[in-house]
Order: structure tokens, then sequence, then C-alpha cells
């Protein structure tokens, strides 16, 4: 049997993690506060801008996961995207802020659009490589989950600096001569300072992560891509995590917009500075408490299966982001972080540490069937679906939020347009979590099928 991988290896993959949530979730959590509290820009225009980047991105995604899977080279076929991604990916991230308050709503737009699109493809480019090679880096099915909550743990505690970025941007520091707040300014020295992180994390998983599959899959023939993409869907396992993920994470991604709407117009009546200030505490409860429950995640996923614990997890979540319709409320503001931290137990303490080693699963069953290893593929398919899916929400969450009557230009919404905001915001998603978990009732890949199927592999190919 192979050894178990290294700590070192662990926790270099593990930082590695932190490009994604920096050069996607920094980015996005921020672009409501500068773009439309600062700058003024529409709801459903910057929704527009966000929609077109995902599926720039969803496309870009795929062909990066194609063509890491048929990459040969001296250094493998993931660590030279590795590299390139996280250095331009960590330079360009402070650029996306970098827009005037002078300029008019259609030069603001086209530049939202614009640079969100062109960020896109770098982000994938790092992105697909990244997470094939997490899927690559041990047979051991239950060190596949402890590697992913080295990784969640790594991200959750990236989400907590997330989660500051706004309060860090409205610092005088970063204002204009004449004293005015400049949100943008602030923005664009909160991307610097986690685009420099990006890139050491790019540096530290290309100079000690390995790439164990690769003298194997070096003697694979070169595949089309639509063949590739054709024979992952036949893998019902693959399916089965697919839908799970279509359920869940895509109407979820209307969490962060909304909860912004919510707690700024309803539970703290457009004050900017205290809602930076609850914002950064509930991003915090978010990674705190997720970290905190990655251990209990790990723990459950060997007791009672990967599928049946990641099940338990979204009914939890259901029931945590339908009492947001409770717990935001003006009366008591901090119970609003409680509700955010009790939806990162569900999100960043189980799915994003289960889903990623159940798809490593998956590359396994699909090996013993089909005989070669396609780790971008299926990596790229997800995240292609899961983009694909948060386009359609991002093209609707604007129009929706308008219809409730929302109006950029007004510090006060009306008692209708916030009751509207409301409902979204608890209803929509916590219905989605719901549907999740009864999806996940058919996956097939428990722990003995594993033992069974790395035995099979093993016996026929040799251990890697």
């Amino acid at each position: 049997m192979p050894s178990a991988l290294r700590p070192r290896e662990k926790a270099a993959y593990a930082f590695g993690g932190t490009i994604d949530i920096f050069g996607h979730w920094l980015y996005f959590g921020l672009m409501q506060p500068v773009f439309v509290g600062f700058l003024q820009l529409s709801p459903s225009l910057l929704g527009v801008a966000q929609a077109a980047a995902r599926l720039t991105d969803a496309f870009t995604d795929s062909y990066f996961g194609w063509r890491s899977d048929n990459t040969r080279s001296r250094w493998g076929r993931r660590r030279p995207y590795v590299l390139v991604g996280s250095l331009l990916a960590g330079a360009a991230l402070p650029c996306l802020f970098a827009a005037s308050r002078t300029w008019s709503a259609s030069t603001l737009f086209w530049f939202v659009l614009l640079t969100a699109c062109g960020y896109a493809p770098i982000l994938s480019c790092y992105n697909m490589p990244y997470q094939s090679l997490g899927a690559e880096l041990t047979p051991d099915t239950d060190e596949r989950t402890a590697v992913m909550s080295w990784r969640g743990v790594v991200q959750t505690l990236a989400g907590v600096a997330n989660a500051w970025a706004w309060w860090f941007a409205v610092r005088p520091w970063f204002a204009d001569a004449d004293g005015s707040p400049n949100l943008a300014r602030g923005a664009m020295w909160a991307g610097a300072l986690a685009g420099g992180v990006m890139i050491l994390a790019g540096l530290g998983t290309v100079c000690f992560v390995g790439e164990r599959y690769y003298p194997l899959a070096r003697q694979q023939e070169r595949a089309r891509f639509w063949t590739m993409t054709r024979q992952a869907f036949r893998c019902q396992p693959f399916r089965i995590l697919l839908l799970a993920l279509v359920l869940f994470a895509v109407p979820a991604s209307m969490v962060g917009a909304l909860s912004w709407y919510v707690l700024y117009y309803h539970v703290l009546a457009a004050n900017p500075g205290e809602a930076a200030l609850y914002v950064g505490l509930a991003g915090t409860a978010y990674s705190i408490l997720g970290a905190a429950c990655i251990p209990f995640a790990v723990w459950l996923a060997r007791r009672i299966g990967k599928g049946r614990a990641l099940q338990c997890a979204l009914y939890g979540g259901s029931v945590a982001l339908a009492s947001s319709f409770v717990l935001y409320t003006p009366a008591a503001p901090l119970l609003s972080v409680v509700c955010h931290g009790l939806f990162g137990i569900a999100t960043s303490g189980f799915f994003w540490v289960l889903l990623p080693s159940m798809l490593a699963d998956v590359i396994d069953f699909d090996e013993l069937e089909g005989g070669k290893r396609r780790e971008g593929t299926y990596a790229s398919i997800l995240s292609y679906v899961l983009k694909f899916g948060t386009t359609l929400t991002l093209l609707v969450t604007g129009p929706l939020i308008e219809l409730t009557g929302f109006d950029a230009g007004k510090a006060v919404q009306s008692p209708t347009t916030v009751m509207g905001l409301r409902i979204l915001f608890a209803v929509v998603p916590a219905t989605a979590a719901l549907l999740a978990a009864l999806a996940l009732r058919r996956y097939p890949l428990t722990r003995d099928a594993m033992t069974a199927i790395r035995a099979r592999l093993e016996a026929r190919r040799g251990a890697v």
C-alpha cells in the first residue's frame, strides 16, 4: 500500500485553497458594497456582469480541466497551470476594483463586465488543475476526507479575512483628500494584500505537492473534450453528486447577495459603518463554526458514510437558512450572526469538505469501469454545472430584487420591499438544501464499496 501523505503535502495543498476563496469570494463579497452601495450601479446591471463572468468561468473551467488531463510535460499535467494561474490571479485581483465615482453608469457597467469576464479564465487556469490535483493526492477514501478537511480549515480561515474586507475597505486611511470615504480604493488595497497571499499559496502548491497518478496518466491516449465529457456523464454516482450540487449550491449562491440586502436595509437601516461590522462578524461566525465542525464531519463520515453525513448537514442547513426570517431582526442584530454561523456549519463544515472527497471516490469508480484517470474532466464538469447554474441564478436574482421595489438610490427601502427581500432570502435556499439532501439518498459509494474498488484497481494496475 502507498504511504500516507506527509503533513507538509497536506498543508501545502490546503494553503492553495486560499486562491479560490480570495479570487472568487473576496471579489464577489465586495461587489455589492463597492459597485451598488458606493458607486450606485443598478443591481440588475451588476447581476448581468456577474452572470456573464460566471458563464465565462463555466466554459473556461471546462477547457482547463480537459486541457490539464491531456497535458504531458516534464513538470506534470497540473503544476504548470497552477503556477501560471496563481501568479496572474494574485497580480490582477486589486485591478478589479480600480473604478471611479466620476464614471457614468454605462462606463462603470462595462468596466465591471469586462474585468470580471477577463479575470474568469485566469482563475480557471489555476482552479481546475488545482481541484484535479486534490482528487489524486491519495488512494485512501478516508485520507481523502482528511485532506479536504485540512483544505477546509484553511479556506474557512481565509473566509474570516474575506468577512472583514468590507470593514477594512471603509477605514479612514483610504478616504479622499476631502475626508470622504473611498470604498473602491480600500477594496483595491484589500485585493492587493489578498493577491500577495495567493501568489505565495500557488508557489507552495507547485513546490511541495506531487502528482501521484501522473506516471499512470501519461500512458493514456489523449482524448477529445466531448468524448471525455460524454463518458463522464454516464457515471451514475457522478450524476447524483451533480444533482445535489445543483439543488443546493446553485440557489445557495443567492445567500451572499440577499444577506447583504436584508442586513443592510432591514436589520441595520442602511448604516454603512454598522453593516460593515456585522458583515465581518457574520463571516467570522460562518468560517469559525464551519472550521470547528470539520473534525466532526470527518468523524461522522467515517462512522456513517460520506453520503449520509452530507445528508444530515443539508437537513441542518435547510433549517438554518429558513431561520433567517426570524433571526435577521432589527431588535437583535447579533442574531443574524448566529444564523450565518449555523449556515457555515452545513456549508464550509460539511458540504465543501465531503463533496470533493466523494468526487475523488467517483473518479476511482470511473477508472474501474473505463480504465482511465480523468480528474480534470470530472472537476471541470462539476464546476461548469455549478457556474452555469449560478449564472442563471444571478440573472434572476437582480430582477427579483428589483421586483420587490428596491431602488439603489434610496437609503431606506419600503416595508413591502424589505418583506420581499426577507422572503426570498429565507425560502429559496432553504428549500434547495432540503431537496439536495433527498437527492443523496441514492448515492451508492459507501466506505465498504470504496474499499472493494481500491482492491480491484490495485490488483489490475498495481498500487500507486
